[in-house]
């Protein structure tokens, strides 16, 4: 499973937090030569969602929904993006045609939190609803991903945070579990987890 980020190059790096415990993924965009930007420059807003569009679609194959999620073969798995699209083009063009698990991949958008999302992108537009939204969804098999400062720490599972040319990512694990889903257990263990209270396990 593992081989899925190869496109990424992905640096695995312990976090000191407080609160869920948390994974730091350091990701050089994608591949050096598809790279958001420089060091010497910050990257373009396109560049930018281009690459998080690619880290959205694929962090799907490192995810086990409950059977319920997806009851049939023929269910697809909905990227929802909530709130204002900062995205464009660029999550359709980077989803068309392709499959995770087998499954063929679709794109919604809407002002509400709405049922049948497997994965839901809160843009940062949602602001102090953020929290709101989150809560919402907290027991059901929905992976949250949002790029807001403090997504994780309000209860989202994965908090995209771009710095300079790279994008690093923060996996709450606690969400994760809460929520019946399963992350990669080989991608869990290449990092040592820091629990609330300061122990390594």
């Amino acid at each position: 499973m593992l081989d899925n980020i190869r496109r990424f190059g992905a640096v695995i790096r312990q976090t000191r937090r407080s609160g869920p415990t948390t994974i730091v993924l350091a990701i050089a965009a994608v591949i050096a030569a598809a790279s958001i930007g420089g060091a010497a420059q910050q990257p373009s807003r396109a560049e930018e969602y281009r690459v998080k569009a690619d880290i959205l679609y694929n962090l799907a194959k490192f995810v086990d929904w409950p059977a319920e999620a997806l009851p049939t073969p023929e269910t697809p798995l909905a990227n929802c993006v909530l709130g204002v699209d900062p995205f464009g083009s660029a999550l359709d063009d980077e989803i068309k045609g392709r499959l995770v698990g087998g499954r063929t991949v679709a794109v919604r958008r809407s002002a509400d939190v709405e049922p049948g999302c497997q994965v839901l992108f809160v843009s940062a537009s949602e602001g102090k609803r953020t929290a709101e939204d989150l809560d919402q969804v907290s027991t059901t098999p929905v992976l949250t991903v949002g790029d807001g400062e403090g997504f994780s720490a309000l209860g989202g599972m994965i908090e995209l945070v771009t710095d300079g040319d790279r994008v690093r990512f923060e996996i709450n694990t606690a969400a994760a579990e809460h929520a019946r889903l399963r992350l990669s257990a080989r991608l869990l263990a290449m990092a040592a987890l820091r629990t609330s209270t300061g122990a390594i396990r």
